[in-house]
């Protein structure tokens, strides 16, 4: 399938229902998206409590909270089929649900399988949040804003994730963990709610659109997955995305502050305000070259820019020694930094696909970026156990065998580099391509 033959994604160049109207529907999936990525992180918080409540090791600890990713990435496939048919919002108040569902089950789970099971129910829900967000700002934004707008939704999760170390640290100092995940599940509740009340029905246009997209390309319930699955740029795409997050996914998400713990020597008070460097990095990538992405219509080079900086950053944080704080600093900034690109992989993805697919391509990507970085966390915790000089004790690991572990990720991103070299952005007409550029951010 080439790129030429396939329609481009819809750059209508106003706001459909009016700037206020487009901002409020965003907002809601948007606050969506900072609760489950606060909730997805918060395991990285707590990990030594529940290592020493319930006396697991540590691939018990990783398989089973990597189960958030092994409901989260197969039902992307899911979410990308029911946001085209139904759109964002049926499916995104029930995922809220679904969310509060796990946070409560997490909060009286009495062993590893009930947080495991726990684990799965939030990635459930928290499936529908990024893409879900970024599918609904695409009808009610500007189509020259789609990039940006990832972006800004991507900034939002990163928010979430350096205030979970914050508010978490916070409400333990009040209540225990199983009462600060009860608390979550009621703001979930609220979520959800408001989701319901606030984001608009697709409008009569934009079903036009879809209808008009099947026509030419089959009305099946899997015609749009079918379109995605053809098409070899989508899969160059998913496997270079899910590469450059597998830092974020692992290091981040789980395993990053016992690595700078044990690995360079940095107190329990420092570790964590050092992982957040990661956040902040992808915080402020995203805007920036999403916007950078919607201004000048080049996607791919950015994420060849964000593979070829994250195999150095990950490589110098493997090799510095002990003493250098400053410098793993602005590494784990930079490192963070180059996930950031990954913002521009969901407006590619939709416009390398037909548009009645296009919820169904950023899914496929988002799926193949999840279902990896649940492996990651499955495997380093592996690597960990096997490392251990005694036992499957935490405290048994050295410097030497977290090192080892977080190989995986230089090697991932040498990958990544190579795979990206073949990204070709696709062809736009030259009235879109005009609308593009002539437009000013403010308007």
């Amino acid at each position: 399938m080439t790129t030429s033959s396939i329609p481009t994604i819809d750059l209508h160049n106003e706001y459909p229902a009016g700037r206020s109207k487009a901002w409020l529907a965003w907002s809601m999936p948007a606050l969506f998206f900072l609760y489950e990525f606060m909730i997805r992180v918060s395991p990285g918080v707590i990990e030594g409590d529940l290592q020493t409540q319930f006396n697991v090791s540590t691939t018990q600890i990783g398989f089973s909270m990597s189960m958030y990713y092994y409901a989260y990435a197969p039902m992307q496939l899911v979410v990308g089929i029911l946001l085209d048919r139904l759109g964002g919002r049926w499916p995104m108040a029930i995922a809220a649900l679904i969310c509060a569902g796990g946070c409560f089950l997490f909060a009286v789970a009495g062993g590893m399988n009930g947080l495991g099971s726990a684990r799965f129910l939030m990635g459930f829900g928290s499936a529908f949040a990024y893409v879900g967000t970024v599918y609904v700002g695409s009808i009610w934004f500007p189509g020259r804003r789609i990039a940006l707008l990832s972006g800004v939704t991507a900034a939002l999760g990163m928010l979430g994730a350096v205030s979970a170390e914050a508010l978490l640290g916070f409400l333990l100092e009040a209540v225990t963990w199983r009462e600060a995940f009860n608390l979550f599940a009621l703001v979930a509740v609220a979520i959800g709610i408001l989701m319901w009340m606030l984001i608009p029905r697709n409008p009569t246009w934009y079903t036009d659109q879809v209808s008009h997209a099947r026509d030419t390309h089959g009305c099946g319930i899997l015609s749009g997955l079918a379109c995605v699955m053809k098409n070899r740029q989508t899969w160059m795409l998913a496997l270079v995305t899910a590469l450059v997050y597998l830092p974020i996914g692992t290091f981040a998400a789980l395993w990053g502050i016992r690595y700078l713990e044990v690995a360079m020597g940095f107190s329990s008070s420092a570790s964590g305000p050092a992982v957040s460097m990661m956040f902040i990095g992808l915080g402020i990538v995203g805007p920036v070259i999403g916007w950078l992405s919607d201004r000048f219509h080049h996607r791919s080079m950015y994420l060849r820019m964000g593979t070829v900086v994250g195999l150095i950053s990950s490589a110098g944080l493997l090799m510095i020694p002990m003493g250098m704080d400053w410098l793993v600093y602005v590494l784990l900034l930079l490192l963070g930094g180059s996930a950031g690109t990954v913002v521009v992989a969901f407006p590619l993805a939709m416009e390398h696909n037909p548009h009645h697919s296009r919820g169904t391509a950023m899914t496929f990507v988002n799926f193949t970026q999840m279902i990896l970085a649940g492996f990651g966390q499955w495997l380093i915790g592996g690597l960990l156990d096997t490392g251990a000089s005694t036992g499957n004790s935490m405290e048994t690991l050295d410097g030497d065998d977290f090192k080892k572990a977080f190989l995986i990720l230089p090697a991932a991103l040498l990958v990544s580099v190579v795979v990206a070299w073949f990204l070709k952005d696709p062809q736009i007409d030259s009235q879109d391509q005009n609308a593009v550029l002539s437009t000013p951010l403010a308007d």
